[in-house]
This record gives structure tokens, C-alpha cells and sequence, in this order.
């Protein structure tokens, strides 16, 4: 479970220095190049330590829902707001919970309280009273992102290829796919300045090869539910950073939902299902 929370705390400083110097780059330009910069640095992992046999076929499998992630996630606050594709994302623990009760496995009400506590938790510290704004096709794109979080997490568990291999096979194949996209936009490329690159950087190194990299590892220690289950700390996180970044209030509907989270964490502790 470490592995999950560092995660979460890094993609939670992501967020929190996000509003800060990541505005100017818009998402066809950011998307693209995240993939393909992370592939570049995970290359060499890949090829010192090749996949697995007979894992090929799964690890694009990772590759696709990763790339489904991030590219639902980036339309649905595009069609929404920040706040609301935070939130529709992190509803993946309600869809594994869900799938789980569906192949009848027994889950213990204390298990399923807690789920509920921390998706409300997010709720109260993400979207607060305002509730979520936007289009019916800006709510799809959250969910379709739930969706492709949750897969990625359920795919990822039993995989006998080391972890950081498994995410520069999956960020290859984000890279594929985005690959249309980066050449349409290449002026745009280009044209990015000093800080934008810097900011760019942080996000590939800090963002994305360690954060989903250490994902990985924990994945395979703690079951696909429990895992995005614990990365809905990374909301939380995010406020906690904002306070010192940008010197965002923490207000009680934040500390409470953070509350909510833990709690909903705790109570999910030593589950197998």
C-alpha cells in the first residue's frame, strides 16, 4: 500500500503545481508528448529488462487503458470542469466494488461502507457544494476515464513483467496512438517556451514514470479495488500542496472529506477481495 500512497502524492503535487505553469499548454499538445517523453525515458528499462513472455498481448492491453485514462480524463474536463473529471475518475473504486459484487465474491459491509465514505469524501473535497457542472458528454467522458482507471489497475495485477517495463510498454503504445496527433500539432510543439518544456518535464518525470510506475508496484501487492481506492488520496494530497504552492485556504469541506477518505481506506484495510 505505500507504493499506491506515494503515488497518490506525487500525482497530487502534479495537480496542485498543475494550475500554477501547466495552462498554457493545451491537452492535444500535452497528451502526446507525455506518452512519447515517458516511453523515451522508460525505453532503456524495457529493453534491459524485456516483457515477460506471453504477456505481450496484456501489456497492450495496460497500454490501451492507460492512454483511455488519460485521454477520457482530458475531455471530460474539457467538456466540464477540473474539479468534476477529478471526481468522475475516481469513481473507478465504485465500478471495481461493483464488478466484484457482480461475480458474487463476498465483500464485508465494513469493506463496502468504506468505499462509499471515501467517494463521498471526494465528493465533499473535490466538487464541495457547488455539486459538478457540465454537458451529458463531458459526465460520459468521466466515467468512460473511471472505466479505463479500473481496468488499468485490474489488468496490471498477476503481471510477471517488472513494473517499470510494464509502463514503458504501456506509455510505447500511448505513444503510438498519440502519434497522429503530436505531428498535427507539431508547430505547437515547437513553438512551446522554456517554462512550458520545464513544466512539461516535471510532469513526464513526476507525473507519470514514477507515480505510475510505483502504481504498478503496489498493484501487485494489494487488489485492483483497494488500490484506485487509495489513490483517491490524491485529491486530498492536492489540496494539502495548494496550501503552500498557491496558498489555497484549507476549508472544513476539504479536511472533512479528507477525513472520509482516510476512513473509507482504513475500513478497507486487510481486504483480499
Amino acid at each position: 500500500m505505500t507504493y499506491i500512497v506515494l503515488a497518490a502524492l506525487l500525482w497530487g503535487l502534479g495537480g496542485a503545481l498543475a494550475g500554477r505553469f501547466m495552462q498554457s499548454i493545451p491537452p492535444e499538445v500535452l497528451i502526446p508528448l507525455r506518452f512519447g517523453l515517458a516511453f523515451l525515458v522508460l525505453l532503456p528499462v524495457v529493453v534491459r529488462r524485456p516483457p515477460e513472455r506471453g504477456e505481450y498481448l496484456r501489456l497492450f492491453g495496460v497500454g490501451l487503458a492507460l492512454a483511455g485514462a488519460q485521454a477520457f480524463y482530458y475531455l471530460a474536463i474539457d467538456a466540464t470542469t477540473v474539479a468534476t473529471g477529478i471526481f468522475l475518475q475516481y469513481l473507478a473504486p465504485v465500478l471495481l466494488t461493483l464488478y466484484a459484487l457482480l461475480r458474487r465474491e463476498r465483500l464485508a459491509p465494513r469493506s463496502l461502507a468504506g468505499v462509499a465514505l471515501a467517494v463521498a469524501g471526494a465528493y465533499l473535497l473535490v466538487l464541495g457544494p457547488g455539486g459538478w457542472v457540465g454537458r451529458p458528454v463531458g459526465v460520459a467522458y468521466g466515467l468512460l476515464a473511471a472505466f479505463s482507471f479500473a481496468f488499468y489497475a485490474a489488468i496490471s495485477q498477476g503481471l510477471r513483467t517488472p513494473a517499470f517495463t510494464s509502463l514503458g510498454v504501456a506509455t510505447g503504445v500511448g505513444a503510438l496512438l498519440s502519434l497522429p496527433v503530436l505531428w498535427a500539432q507539431r508547430a505547437q510543439v515547437l513553438a512551446l517556451d522554456a517554462g512550458a518544456a520545464l513544466a512539461v518535464g516535471y510532469l513526464v518525470i513526476f507525473g507519470t514514470v514514477l507515480p505510475f510506475g510505483l502504481f504498478l508496484l503496489g498493484v501487485r501487492r494489494v487488489p485492483a479495488r483497494i488500490a484506485t481506492l487509495v489513490a483517491l488520496i490524491e485529491p486530498f494530497a492536492g489540496a494539502l500542496f495548494a496550501v503552500f504552492l498557491v496558498g489555497q485556504p484549507l476549508t472544513p469541506g476539504v479536511l472533512l472529506g479528507g477525513a472520509l477518505i482516510a476512513l473509507g481506506v482504513v475500513l478497507n484495510r486487510g481486504a483480499r477481495a
